[in-house]
Order: C-alpha cells, then structure tokens, then sequence
C-alpha cells in the first residue's frame, strides 16, 4: 500500500468537519475548556508562575520565526546553543507563523490551550463508541479536568501538549484501520521528542494485539526505537560538538539503553526495586511525593479500569520514563509529566466500561454500567482537581494582581530593551526577546542587570544555586549597585568600572 499522507489528512479533515456538524455542543464544551485553559495560563503567567521552559521555548520558537536558529540563552550555558542538542523538538516550528500575527510569549500559552482543548474531540468520540453519547461527555469532562491536564497548564508551555491530541487521533486511526492517516500522525508524533520513539514501540505493539497487523506493528515498533537509537547516537551530538546525550537518567537501571537491558534480563527484581521506591520532598510550597503516591493518583480516579484494557499497555513505557529516572521531579504530580498519559487512561477505561458491560451478569443493567461508570469517573476526577492549580480560578484573589506581581512589573520596568540581564526562574519568560538573558543558576559572567526574587518558588528546585547567595556575590565583587528594591524583588545594576576596594554592599 503507497502511503499518501496529504490525502490522508484532507480525509481527517472531512471526518472533523463532519463531526462538528454532528456534534455542536462538543465545539462548545472545547471552547470552554480553551478559554479556561488559556485564562488560567495567562493569569499565571501574570502571576510570575511560570516555568523555565516557556522561556526556553518562547526564545526558540521566536527565533524560528525570524527564520534564525533555534537557539535560547537559558540552555546555551550548558552547551546547547540550539535546542535540538537538548531535545529533537522540530514540531515547534508550525508554531513559528504565529509570532508573525503576534510576537508575544502569550502566544505559546493560546497554542497550549488550544492544542489540550482539540485534544478532547477524539477522546470523546472515543468513548461515545464504546458508552453513547452521555458516557461520552462524562468521560470527556473527566479527561477535561484530570489533575493531569492542571498541572501542566500551571506549568506553562512545553512541547509535550501536541503529544495527547496526535495520541488520541492514533487510537482512533488503530480502531478504525486508517493505516495511511496512522502512518502520519506517529511520523508526527515522532517530531514532538526523541522520547515518543519508545511509545512509538508499544503503540506498535498494541497495534498487533489489537488488530493482529503484525508487519504494521513490527514496522511501527521498529521505527520507534531505531528513532529513538538513531537521535541520541547519531543526530544530537551534532548539535552538541559530539557531546552524548544527557538526557539519559537512568543510571539506577543502566549506564545506557543496553546495559539497562542487559541489567534488567540478570537482575529481573532490579525493575520493580527502582519503579516503586523512591520520596521527594521540593521544599517550601510543595508537597512530599512518593512514586507509590503519584502511580496511585494516576490510576485512582479511573478507578484502575485503563488496566483492564489492552490500551492500559501504552501507561507503560510513559511510567517507566519517570519511575526510572534520576530527577525526583519526574516522580511527582507537579508540572507537565502527567500530560501525556492523560487520554490513554480515559480511553482506557471507557474500553475497560465497553469490556465490562459486555460481561453476561452485568448485560441487563448495561447502560447503568457504562452511563454510571463514566459519571463516577468525571466525580472522582472532579473531586481530585479541587487540590490542582485550576482550583485557583475559583479563588477572587486569583484575578488580581499581588503586591509582590505589582513590585516585579516595576522591577522588570527599570531594565532597557537592549540590556543583558541574568534573572531567575519566574521572570525569565517575562524578559525572553531580547538577545541575552540568562538564568542566576547557570551564568558566570557580569551581566548589565541582575533582577530577582530570592522567594519565587524555583529557587527550591535548585537549592544548592543559592539565589540569594549568588546576588551578594556579585555586591560582593563589586561594580554592582541597587537600583530597585521592593518586596524582596532586586534589581542591580553593573557601574560603567568596577569597584575594586571598599566594604561590600549586602541585599537587604
């Protein structure tokens, strides 16, 4: 069979077109969850919440758009003066054109609203097959609200919100043996990060289960892991002057992707031993995670129904990346790493509900156990979402500037256009169009500006950066002096010749 992808999506396009003729209160309820997604983000954003990464993201994507490269001065301290030496992320680049209607970070925020809200359309057409049309709604209210989805709209941008939509449309090209438009969106998903060649590998995999297309599996499984292979061997260290990968983290299984084989196949209790042990404490603000805890709130508000479906296979290799890894943060329920898991477990138990419904001593009462079983899902997930960030809408407060967000605008206000500034976590996407701006944790140099805020919560992610320590250095040196000071927000900045004798001049 020749694969013709552009025919394959005008085809998806007609089936969307259809779909929306069909189903009018779908288009609502994705708009709904686009403007709260967005608001939220934007509100966030205005509240110096937001992460390092949409920084990071803002200055590539900014830069794509001027048709430079993808370079950010957050990553270039660490060697990665384009960003495909971090991770292969060339899906951003069809993001590029809307700095053209608007070059503003803000942006990226609409982009990810709009990108988890189109997400909704196939996983509700999912579940409609398999529960109607009520069990449908109900399930994609629950995939709406999931705690997962919270966080990472709280985090900010990342290129992982392209990831659930191409997911979902995946599942439904399997169910529905659309190979050409299927060959398409895992070319697509192999674009979003090298990390999705090994999902590619297990959706090859439930591909053969399901569908018994064992040369599409094996082709599908293959591919996943030779791009996988053949990125952080062949591809990254050309960006990178030959430097290996150093997003490998797994050094508690292996020192690569063989040895953690070759390990796991000697040692079989070696898995389990690092998949389940494992605490977290981040420091003020946060609460202590455990593995067993966030595998728990993954699974629990489906009521463990994904694992009774052949989809459950695809939570495999997404828990495995952060039960396995090294960086603590990726064992807990904060930031963006349950995103992506979040329409496989929705669809997941919508087939478990199908599965159990078809279940002999339940076939009487089959509507009550699809419809009821969906609504007990959407309460459940409802109920987990009062403890995440989207919980803060409901909060007056929340629509207000703080004084402290009040006292970093005029902080930010006192630093020229043109300025190099070095700045800290939650004001980095604030500052990112300009040339240099780097963060206080990586640079070494004597920037013109130093502007931040020893409180802002990031500083517990790196404690050993010491923020505050590092801003007293520079007084210390001297050629520093304070220019703004409010609310524990600083703004230094560099005299045109350093001083060299003198008593040092502390924050205070």
């Amino acid at each position: 069979m020749r694969l013709r992808p552009l025919e394959a999506v005008r085809g998806e396009g007609r089936s969307l077109r259809a779909l929306a003729r069909r189903e009018p209160v779908l288009l609502l309820a994705c708009a709904a969850a686009a403007v709260v997604y967005g608001v939220f983000s934007f509100l966030n954003h205005f509240h110096y919440n937001s992460g390092t990464d949409l920084a990071i993201f803002d200055q590539a994507i900014w830069n794509y758009s001027r048709f430079e490269t993808p370079t950010s001065t957050f990553l270039s301290p660490f060697g990665y003066d384009n960003i495909l030496g971090d991770h292969f992320t060339p899906i951003l680049i069809a993001l590029a054109p809307l700095y053209w209607i608007w070059e503003n970070v803000g942006v990226l925020l609409i982009a990810q609203a709009l990108l988890i809200a189109a997400s909704i359309v196939p996983v509700y057409v999912f579940c409609r097959r398999r529960l109607g049309r009520t069990g449908g709604y109900l399930m994609a209210f629950a995939y709406a609200s999931f705690w997962g989805v919270a966080s990472a709209v709280a985090f900010g941008f990342h290129e992982i919100a392209f990831a659930p939509l191409l997911l979902g449309l995946i599942l439904l090209a399997v169910e529905d043996r659309r190979w050409r438009t299927f060959a398409v969106l895992i070319l697509a998903l192999l674009l979003v990060k090298e990390n999705m060649g090994v999902v590619v590998a297990f959706i090859g995999l439930y591909v053969g289960i399901t569908q018994r297309e064992w040369r599409t599996a094996a082709i599908t499984a293959v591919a996943g892991i030779a791009w996988f292979v053949i990125y952080t061997d062949v591809v990254q260290p050309l960006f990178v002057d030959g430097r290996g990968y150093r997003h490998w983290m797994y050094g508690a299984v292996g020192r690569d992707l063989t040895s953690a084989l070759a390990n796991i196949v000697t040692d079989p209790t070696r898995l389990p031993r690092v998949f389940f042990s494992g605490t977290f404490d981040p420091g003020p603000g946060w609460a202590s995670s455990t593995k067993l805890g966030t595998i728990g709130l993954t699974f629990a508000p489906f009521f463990g129904l994904a694992l009774l479906s052949p989809i459950g296979l695809l939570t495999l290799p997404l828990l495995l990346e952060r039960m396995l890894a090294g960086n603590p943060w990726l064992w807990t329920p904060y930031l963006h790493y349950s995103l992506t898991i979040a329409p496989v477990l929705v669809m997941g138990s919508a087939d478990a509900l199908a599965r159990l419904a078809r279940w002999r001593p339940l076939q009487p009462s089959r509507r009550a156990v699809l419809v009821g079983g969906a609504a007990a899902i959407a309460v459940a997930n409802l109920a987990v979402a009062t403890r995440f960030p989207l919980a803060d809408m409901a909060d007056p407060d929340f629509y207000r500037p703080s004084a402290g967000d009040r006292a970093r605008q005029d902080a930010l206000a006192q630093i020229p256009r043109d300025a190099t500034v070095l700045t800290g976590s939650g004001m980095m996407a604030h500052l990112t169009h300009r040339a240099e701006v780097y963060e206080m944790r990586a640079y070494k140099k004597r920037p013109e500006y130093i502007v931040t805020d020893p409180a802002e919560y990031f500083q517990t992610r790196w404690p050993k950066a010491g923020y505050i320590d590092r801003q007293r250095l520079f007084l210390d040196k001297g050629g520093y002096e304070t220019v703004f000071y409010e609310r524990n927000v600083v703004v230094l900045r560099r005299r045109s010749s350093f001083a060299t004798t003198g008593p040092p001049k502390r924050v205070p």
